[in-house]
């Protein structure tokens, strides 16, 4: 969702030039505004927030999701956002364009799926000379399915009759009602188009969990797709703030998977989900809590391979050394 040249254009030139604030070493990150990627995962550092895990180190802290570029750009570069959830690599990206964005955790190891209504599809060899429906061309997902489908001997967009749509949820409107056969969708998504579909008297089912497919070509059937990131002057100047970070994270998505129904009205509330939807999605988001520099060598196999399809994705090259964080 961020392969925005005029975003990463402007973020690098303001970089240097943009004053974040420099309070005592230690003093609280008072008004940090958190802004949020709309995905499944960020619900877990919103029930950190909302239990208040940070509410010592972050006084006042406010939650927020964005949802285009131009939110994003104006929370970093004003330096209100210095924290956010985001697709893992997107920071690596403005990392490698001057801005000192580094990475906690990964927070969700994959929630992408081809749902379809043809119970012949199982496989990627059963996607030639298919319809499939995408979205956010050349962004995470879009860049996902194409690695993927190279792996499993597709060109994608010779062997595979690709279209785009705007959003997730777009593309799951047109395959619950019919006007699409088959799409690549993320969750909550993908379990509210199945039952869309279903209360309609249509059936749509999962056919390649792409989390899957991943482990037959990587190390793990996993993905390290979305985590959380945050500015280096955050770093400097609240370390209580990571502190909390550290210590949050993991007890947060601890409750979110034991307390399922309650995190359902969590993420309705604070990021516009249906409820149940979220809750029955829950078992796809593949959530979790690993530290970035845990996860670095999945993280690299990551990269090179979006490096390998798409190199302006991350700016041409890996991340430096000191981008991977340790909780």
């Amino acid at each position: 969702m961020l392969d925005r040249r005029a975003l990463l254009a402007g973020l690098a030139g303001t970089a240097t030039a943009t004053a974040f604030g420099q309070p005592a070493w230690g003093a609280p990150a008072a008004g940090l505004e958190v802004l949020g990627a709309p995905n499944g995962a960020t619900v877990v550092l919103v029930r950190l927030i909302e239990s208040g895990g940070l509410a010592a180190a972050a006084p006042g802290a406010t939650f927020r999701l964005w949802r285009d570029t131009d939110e994003l750009r104006a929370g970093l570069v004003s330096g209100r956002s210095r924290l956010i959830t985001t697709p893992s690599h997107v920071p690596a990206n403005l990392a490698n364009r001057g801005l000192p964005m580094k990475l906690l955790a990964i927070l969700s190891m994959g929630h992408l799926s081809v749902v379809t209504a043809n119970d012949q599809i199982r496989s990627f060899a059963d996607l030639a000379g298919k319809p499939v429906v995408g979205f956010f061309k050349n962004d995470m997902p879009d860049l996902v399915f194409r690695i993927l489908a190279r792996k499993e001997g597709l060109d994608p967009d010779r062997d595979i009759q690709l279209t785009y749509v705007g959003s997730p949820m777009e593309a799951a409107h047109l395959l619950a009602d019919g006007q699409a056969e088959t799409a690549i969708l993320s969750e909550p998504p993908a379990t509210g188009s199945i039952a869309r579909a279903a209360r309609a008297g249509r059936t749509l089912h999962r056919a390649i969990s792409l989390q899957q497919v991943w482990g037959k070509h990587f190390a793990k059937p996993r993905i390290p797709m979305a985590g959380v990131a945050l500015h280096q002057s955050l770093i400097e100047d609240s370390p209580e703030l990571i502190a909390a970070l550290r210590a949050g994270l993991a007890p947060a998505k601890d409750w979110v998977l034991a307390n399922r129904s309650e995190a359902a009205q969590l993420a309705e509330r604070t990021m516009s989900f249906r409820a149940p939807v979220f809750e029955r999605s829950l078992d796809f988001f593949h959530l979790d809590v690993v530290s970035a520099a845990e996860l670095r060598p999945e993280l690299e196999a990551f990269y090179r391979a979006i490096l390998d399809l798409s190199p302006e994705s991350l700016g041409g090259k890996l991340p430096p050394d000191d981008f991977y964080l340790d909780l």
